[in-house]
C-alpha cells in the first residue's frame, strides 16, 4: 500500500462514564504496558502492575517506599484520594474539596486516565531494584 493510501488510526473514543474510565485504566495497567510515573527534584515514583500486584514505588528525599495496593478497588480508591479533589475558596482561604459534581468526577477520572504512560524498561528496572533492596533487608530464616 502506498503512503498515499494508508489510513491513519482513528482517535480513541472518548470515555463517557466513570466506570468506562476505571475499566480501561485497570485493563491498561494490568496489561503491564502502562504505568503512572513521575520524577522531580524530590524523587521518582511509579505506580504499576508488576508481578501480579499493584505497586506504588517511591524513592526520594524522605526515603524509599513500596506500597502494595490490595486489589483493583484499593487501587481505584488510592488514585481517587490522590486526584479526586479541587481547590475552592471558603471564607477567603483556599481548601481542598472532595464534593464534586458527577461531571467533575468524570473529568477527574479522564485526567487520571490521561496520566498513564508506557511502562518502560527503565521503569521496570527501577521497580525491580527497589523490590530487591527491600528483599535484601529480610534476614534469612
Amino acid at each position: 500500500m502506498s503512503a498515499k493510501n494508508q489510513r491513519l488510526p482513528l482517535p480513541p473514543k472518548p470515555l463517557t462514564s466513570i466506570a468506562e474510565c476505571q475499566q480501561q485504566l485497570l485493563e491498561q495497567l494490568k496489561s503491564g504496558e502502562y504505568a503512572f510515573s513521575s520524577a522531580d527534584k524530590e524523587g521518582y515514583r511509579t505506580l504499576c502492575y508488576y508481578r501480579q500486584a499493584f505497586l506504588f514505588v517511591s524513592v526520594g528525599d524522605e526515603g524509599t517506599s513500596v506500597l502494595r495496593l490490595p486489589n483493583e478497588e484499593g487501587l481505584l480508591a488510592y488514585l481517587w484520594r490522590q486526584s479526586g479533589s479541587k481547590l475552592v475558596l471558603v471564607d477567603g482561604k483556599y481548601q481542598w474539596s472532595y464534593d464534586l459534581t458527577e461531571a467533575e468526577k468524570l473529568e477527574k477520572w479522564q485526567e487520571i486516565q490521561v496520566g498513564l504512560s508506557p511502562f518502560t524498561e527503565s521503569s521496570q528496572q527501577f521497580v525491580s531494584r527497589v523490590l530487591a533492596e527491600f528483599a535484601g533487608l529480610v534476614p534469612p530464616p
